[in-house]
C-alpha cells in the first residue's frame, strides 16, 4: 500500500485529518483497532472553531442538524448560590457558527466517516493496528497488524511520505517516537455517568458545576434527552469501588432522582493534564490525545484534536503540492503545543474551583468569586479563554512578540458577489491563503513581486465591502464581496487596520494600515515562506 498520508486512529482527530486531506485530493489510509464507532457518548461539547472546520468538510449544517446549543453553565458554591458563570458569546456569532454546541459522539464520528466513504482516495483499515515504523528521507515505512478474527496476526506493510500518529492516548506512534511528556500537574479520578430521561425529573436549565467540598460534580445538558454527570471521587474512595451499579446510582443520587433515568454509560476516567514536548519526528506526526490530555471542563478535548488536524492539514497539503516549503512543518508542533498549554492552564485552573475539598478554602473561594461576579470582573465570555496562536507562522513587531491582530482567528461574516447568495465567507475564500482588503487602494499598490507570490502560494485577493470596478491588478484577479454585517469592519476598527493577510486555517498571520503595511506583511511572509517554494525559507 502506497499512499500520500498514513493516519493511525480514527476518532474524531485522525478522522477530521483524513477527511480534510481527502478533499485536498491526497491519497490517504486511516488504521483503526477497533471493528466500529464506539457506541456510547463521550466527548459531548465542541465549539464554534470546530464547526468551522467542518464546515471545510462540508460537514458543519449535518452536524448541528442532531445537536443542540450549549445552554451555558453556572458554578455554584456550598450555599447553592452562583458564584461563577459562562455563557456562551452572544450574537453576532464572529466564526459564523453558534459558538458553542452539544452533540452525541457516535452520531458526529458517523457524519465524519459518511464524508470519508465519499473520498475516492480514502481507504479506512478497520480491524487494524500499528506495529512499528522506519523513516528515509522521503518516506515513511510502516508495519501494520490485521486483529480481526480471522486473519490476526496477518502483517502489511504501508508506504506513506507522511505518518500522523491520532491514536489515542496510549498512542502506538507516541510509544515509538517516545517523546518526553509535560506534566501540568492536575491528576483525580472521576465517574462519568451517562443517562437517559425517561420520566418527571426537576433538573437545571443551564449546566451546572456543584462546587461543594462534600462531593464536587458537574451535571451536563446534552441533546434531546441525554445527560450527564461527571462526579469526583473522593480521596477515602477507590475507583474500582465505581465497576458496581448500585454504588453509581448510590453517588449519582446526590444529585439527582435516579428512579427517572435510564443508564447509558459509566465510566472512571483519570483526567490529567499533559502536553507531548515534541510532536513531530521527522515524517511522523503526533495529534489529539496522542499529543496531549486536558481535563473536561472547559470541553476542549475534542476541539483541540479538531485544530491540531486542521492546523496540519493545511500544512502538509502546502508541503505536498510544493507551493509551501517542507520547513513550514516545523510550525505546527509549537503553534499547537503553546495553544494547547493555555488551554489546558485555564481547565485545570477551573478544575481546582470546582473540586476544592477543604471547606474553608471553599467558602473564601465562594466569597471572593462571588465578588468578582457583582463587580463585573469576572469574565463570563467561555470563548474568551480560548486564545489565538502565540508562536509559529504570524507576523511580529519589533519587540518579538505578535504584531497587532497576528493570531486571531479571522471572523466568518456572510457575503455575496454582487447580486449572487449570501454565503459564509469561507465558502468564497477556497482552502488556500487569503488577502483582505477593505480599501481598494491598498490593494491597487500591489506590485509585480508580491503578486506572484500570492499565485505562487495560491493565495486569493479580495476586498469587502468596497467599489471593486476600481481595482485593476495586472497579472491577478480580484473578487469584490459585500458583507451581510459589519463584523469585519469592526474588526478592522479595533486595530486601526484595513488590510490582512489569513493563513489556509483562517488564523491570521498580520494585519496592516494601508499599502506599504501591506506590503511589508507580504515581503515579511516571503521571507518566512521563501520567495521561491523549491528554496525553502526559515518558517
Amino acid at each position: 500500500m502506497d499512499v500520500d498520508v498514513l493516519i493511525a486512529g480514527y476518532g474524531p482527530t485522525g478522522a477530521t485529518l483524513a477527511a480534510l486531506l481527502g478533499r485536498r485530493g491526497w491519497r490517504v489510509a486511516v488504521i483503526e483497532r477497533a471493528p466500529a464507532i464506539y457506541d456510547k457518548p463521550r466527548a459531548i461539547t465542541a465549539d464554534h472553531e470546530a464547526l468551522r472546520v467542518f464546515q471545510q468538510i462540508g460537514i458543519a449544517e449535518q452536524v448541528l442538524a442532531s445537536a443542540v446549543p450549549h445552554p451555558g453553565t453556572d458554578f455554584v458554591g456550598l450555599q447553592g448560590q452562583v458564584i461563577k458563570r459562562f455563557y456562551p458569546a452572544p450574537p453576532p456569532h464572529a466564526l459564523g457558527w453558534i459558538p458553542n454546541f452539544m452533540f452525541v459522539q457516535p452520531e458526529l464520528e458517523a457524519t465524519l466517516r459518511d464524508a470519508i466513504a465519499r473520498d475516492r482516495l480514502a481507504r479506512v483499515l478497520l480491524e487494524h493496528e500499528l506495529v512499528g515504523y522506519e523513516q528515509s528521507p522521503d518516506r515513511v515505512r510502516a508495519r501494520l497488524r490485521r486483529v480481526d478474527p480471522g486473519h490476526e496476526g496477518e502483517e502489511i506493510v504501508a508506504h506513506a511520505r507522511y505518518l500522523v500518529g491520532a491514536d489515542g492516548a496510549s498512542s502506538a506512534v507516541r510509544r515509538q517516537m517516545a517523546p518526553a511528556i509535560e506534566d501540568l500537574a492536575f491528576d483525580e479520578w472521576w465517574l462519568i455517568v451517562d443517562a437517559w430521561i425517561q420520566g418527571p425529573v426537576q433538573l437545571p436549565e443551564r449546566m451546572r458545576h456543584y462546587c461543594r467540598p462534600s462531593r464536587p460534580g458537574t451535571y451536563i445538558v446534552g441533546p434531546g434527552r441525554l445527560r450527564r454527570w461527571e462526579i469526583k471521587i473522593l480521596p477515602h474512595e477507590r475507583p474500582e469501588m465505581f465497576h458496581d451499579h448500585e454504588a453509581v446510582w448510590r453517588v449519582l443520587g446526590e444529585f439527582v432522582d435516579t428512579s427517572a433515568l435510564v443508564h447509558c454509560r459509566t465510566a472512571v476516567y483519570r483526567f490529567h493534564a499533559l502536553v507531548i514536548e515534541r510532536w513531530q519526528d521527522g515524517r511522523v506526526f503526533l495529534a489529539g490525545d496522542a499529543a496531549h490530555q486536558m481535563p473536561p471542563f472547559m470541553g476542549q478535548g475534542l476541539c483541540a484534536g479538531v485544530r491540531d488536524a486542521f492546523n496540519l492539514a493545511w500544512k502538509l497539503d502546502g508541503v505536498l503540492t510544493r507551493r509551501l516549503p517542507e520547513s513550514l512543518l516545523q510550525t505546527y508542533g509549537p503553534e499547537r503545543k503553546q495553544h494547547v498549554r493555555t488551554v489546558v492552564a485555564h481547565t485545570k485552573a477551573f478544575g481546582l474551583i470546582i473540586g476544592e475539598l477543604d471547606p474553608d478554602a471553599a467558602r473564601e473561594r465562594d466569597r471572593r468569586l462571588a465578588e468578582e461576579l457583582r463587580s463585573g470582573r469576572a469574565e463570563t465570555i467561555r470563548q474568551r479563554f480560548i486564545p489565538g496562536l502565540e508562536t509559529g507562522l504570524i507576523a511580529r513587531g519589533t519587540d518579538g512578540r505578535p504584531a497587532p491582530g497576528a493570531g486571531d482567528l479571522l471572523v466568518q461574516p456572510w457575503v455575496r458577489e454582487t447580486d449572487g447568495p449570501w454565503r459564509r465567507l469561507d465558502d468564497v475564500l477556497g482552502a488556500g491563503f487569503a488577502i483582505v482588503a477593505r480599501r481598494a487602494d491598498d490593494l491597487a499598490a500591489l506590485e509585480e513581486d508580491t503578486i506572484g507570490f500570492c499565485r505562487s502560494i495560491g493565495a486569493r485577493i479580495v476586498l469587502v465591502g468596497a467599489q471593486c470596478q476600481t481595482v485593476s491588478l495586472p497579472g491577478a484577479g480580484v473578487l469584490c464581496l459585500e458583507a451581510r454585517e459589519p463584523l469585519l469592519d469592526h474588526w478592522f476598527d479595533a486595530l486601526g487596520a484595513s488590510a490582512l493577510i489569513a493563513r489556509p486555517d483562517r488564523y491570521v498571520y498580520g494585519a496592516a494600515d494601508g499599502p506599504t503595511g501591506l506590503r511589508a506583511l507580504l515581503l515579511g511572509l516571503m521571507a518566512r515562506l521563501g520567495d521561491d517554494p523549491r528554496n525553502p525559507g526559515n518558517c
